[in-house]
């Protein structure tokens, strides 16, 4: 059942302060290293930026008032072209939050829902979403499965990461004469 207190729709850049406020509560646990002034002043930049850019859809819940409750993010991640097809790319989804007091309205899947569909109208090869664990089974009903299921081809490999975490200083270069 679909809710009828709260509109789900694409987010505009006039909501980057919206969705900065939102990202500010989303992350507060982990705060610290920034100011909330700091954070939401540059957030919103950003927020703006992306949403202009066309490279990411940002999908909000807005209440009766234009109050965000709610917003989930697919960003198009553009791939190589290949002979016959030029424009081709995969699109990520990431950061759902709903606050607290409105979950269990089905927001969160309605959120998924316009994601899915943009995806589709620009012609995403696949989505990839990496969820918590307990986030695991929302997303499997959707249709989400495992890669390893979607990939599965007899020359394709697991997808491999490294982690570049903290490697945020600039590299280390070695005086060949004092060595």
């Amino acid at each position: 059942m679909r809710n009828t207190l709260y509109k789900v729709r694409r987010a505009e850049p006039g909501d980057a302060k919206e969705l900065a406020r939102l990202r500010w509560e989303y992350q507060t646990e982990d705060q610290g290293a920034q100011s909330q002034y700091e954070f939401r002043r540059q957030a919103e930049a950003w927020f703006r930026n992306a949403i202009e850019s066309g490279q990411w859809v940002v999908a909000v819940a807005s209440s009766s008032s234009g109050s965000l409750c709610g917003c989930m993010y697919l960003q198009r991640v553009g791939k190589v072209p290949i002979p016959g097809e030029i424009d081709r790319a995969w699109g990520y989804i990431t950061n759902a939050y709903v606050a607290a007091a409105q979950r269990g309205q089905e927001l969160g899947r309605e959120l998924l829902d316009l994601l899915i569909v943009a995806a589709r109208e620009q012609n995403l090869e696949f989505l990839i979403v990496w969820p918590s664990e307990e986030a695991v089974p929302f997303y499997q009903r959707a249709g989400f499965r495992p890669a390893s299921e979607v990939h599965a081809r007899a020359d394709d490999y697991p997808p491999l990461e490294m982690e570049l975490c903290g490697v945020r200083t600039a590299p280390v270069l070695i005086d060949q004469n004092q060595t």
